[in-house]
């Protein structure tokens, strides 16, 4: 409805818009785009992709300390896999996902900054294994520097792993201290026994497991990081879920997936003009 305020009109009347510009009335018509519905299917996809970006910034947050650099492309190349994997895991119902099948090995070996990818510094292979109550990383002999690349000025090689067990059924999570082992460079190559890391697991968790590499130079004042967005190489090493069946752990962090919300609101908004 228009109102007359004295001087100008403000509001609408039939198919144009009267508003105030300054000193000057302005008359402007209405759109004559029409509003387009989504489809269930288009609803849907919507929905998962929604739920889909909230859970990658969860994962990513997970290997948050070993990504101290990463390149423009990956959020959304993250998310964009992670869309894929739920996308294949719907089931259509609500809210409703099936990982009964290794859809999120799909994440093995993502990198989170492609200018400096973990396969061209790191070249042993670490072997993961997941029981209901422990992961366990083992990193086979090493010779050095044939199979960890130093670039130049770097003395120093931290090797960092984070692991992040979630809940998707409850929609909780838990993270755990980083674990890492440091490799000095030495004038003659020389070699790094077998080794083993191990972590807590938990019976139908998803297991996220990520490795970062830190290069640190030799200084008057000591050690000095020399990562930066050309040097940084971080990457999943892998993503699966632990044997077994999941209990809720009330003792983990809450993830929230606000598309929960606007799903129920949408729905009632499709209920209210069935009714009509």
């Amino acid at each position: 409805m228009a109102i007359f305020d004295g001087k100008f009109i403000r509001g609408a009347a039939g198919d144009v818009i009267f508003k105030k510009q300054g000193k000057k009335q302005v008359v402007q018509g209405k759109s004559k785009k029409a509003q387009i519905d989504m489809t269930q299917a288009t609803f849907d996809a919507a929905f998962v992709f929604g739920r889909a970006s909230t859970l990658a910034s969860y994962l990513r947050a997970g290997a948050h300390d070993l990504i101290s650099f990463y390149d423009g492309g990956m959020i959304s190349r993250f998310t964009g896999e992670c869309n894929q994997i739920l996308q294949k895991a719907s089931t259509g119902k609500d809210n409703v996902f099936d990982f009964s099948q290794d859809y999120f090995s799909r994440l093995n070996g993502f990198e989170f900054n492609g200018e400096s990818p973990v396969k061209n510094y790191l070249f042993a292979q670490p072997m993961v294994s997941l029981t209901e109550q422990q992961v366990t990383i083992d990193l086979p002999e090493m010779q050095i520097p044939k199979d960890l690349k130093f670039p130049t000025k770097a003395k120093y090689c931290t090797v960092a792993f984070s692991v992040t067990l979630f809940d998707l059924n409850n929609e909780r999570y838990e993270g755990q201290k980083i674990q890492s082992f440091e490799i000095e460079l030495n004038g003659q190559p020389f070699t790094i026994p077998v080794r083993q890391l191990n972590f807590k697991g938990t019976p139908g968790a998803l297991c996220v497991i990520a490795l970062g590499l830190y290069y640190s130079e030799k200084t008057f004042a000591g050690k000095a990081v020399i990562n930066n967005k050309e040097l940084s190489p971080s990457a999943i090493l892998k993503a699966a879920f632990c044997p077994g069946e999941i209990e809720i752990q009330e003792t983990w962090d809450q993830m929230v997936f606000n598309e929960k919300k606007k799903r129920k609101k949408l729905d009632k908004k499709k209920k209210k003009a069935t009714d009509q």
